[in-house]
């Protein structure tokens, strides 16, 4: 085959997906994880505020075009009119994040809530909880605890990473026999987790663990 066609063939090929982490689960005592969590602090991501809500209505502005989101707030007036408290939208606006190249917008509903993060080209990437942010900045996860709320909100545990200047949904896990209760991060590899097992369906013992990210790709 000519180099020319080999090259427009290969241009022409999807691009390959972007590489997904490997985490691994390891079991640990209550004790170790209550003295990490007493040594742990959340790490802060750097922020600045280029985006101000008014008016109720937040206008982020994207490579495509402006995204714009209005805060719907049902009253008693609102439910006289035949409206209901679960069309309940309101949104905070938490910052650009420069290391991540996203806006941060928490989102509330009725009795759920999320937490998006768009990029300045318009994409984004929904959080089911807030964002814990990995030392080394590289890295973001996030737990949302769904088997006992029967609200419509998802159990899941969610980790995302910078890959090639680009961040990126790399691992999730939606777990039915257990629920994440509380994660904090360890170092840049290393989070811990408590989490409440649900044997049979039922709540059971709280367990401790230490999810480690075995492969990260750069």
């Amino acid at each position: 085959m000519p180099v020319f066609l080999m090259l427009l063939f290969s241009l022409l090929l999807p691009a390959p997906p972007p590489p997904t982490a490997a985490v691994a689960f390891q079991r640990i005592a209550a004790a170790t994880y209550q003295q990490a969590h007493r040594a742990a602090r959340p790490t802060v991501a750097p922020a600045t505020f280029p985006v101000k809500a008014l008016n109720g209505q937040l206008v982020i502005p994207t490579a495509v075009g402006p995204q714009t989101f209005r805060n719907i707030i049902i009253d008693e007036k609102a439910v006289a009119n035949g409206h209901s408290e679960e069309e309940t939208e309101t949104y905070t606006y938490h910052g650009f994040l420069p290391n991540y190249q996203r806006h941060v917008v928490e989102v509330a509903f009725y009795e759920t809530a999320e937490w998006w993060l768009i990029s300045p080209e318009g994409r984004r990437l929904t959080l089911y909880g807030a964002p814990l942010y990995a030392p080394d900045q590289q890295s973001i996860a996030t737990i949302c605890p769904g088997l006992e709320y029967s609200g419509g909100q998802p159990n899941a545990v969610q980790l995302l990473q910078v890959q090639q200047g680009v961040l990126r949904p790399v691992w999730e896990v939606r777990p039915e026999n257990w629920e994440p209760a509380e994660l904090f991060w360890v170092n840049s590899t290393t989070l811990y987790l408590k989490r409440t097992e649900y044997p049979k369906g039922q709540e059971g013992p709280t367990t401790y663990w230490k999810p480690s990210i075995a492969a990260k790709a750069h």
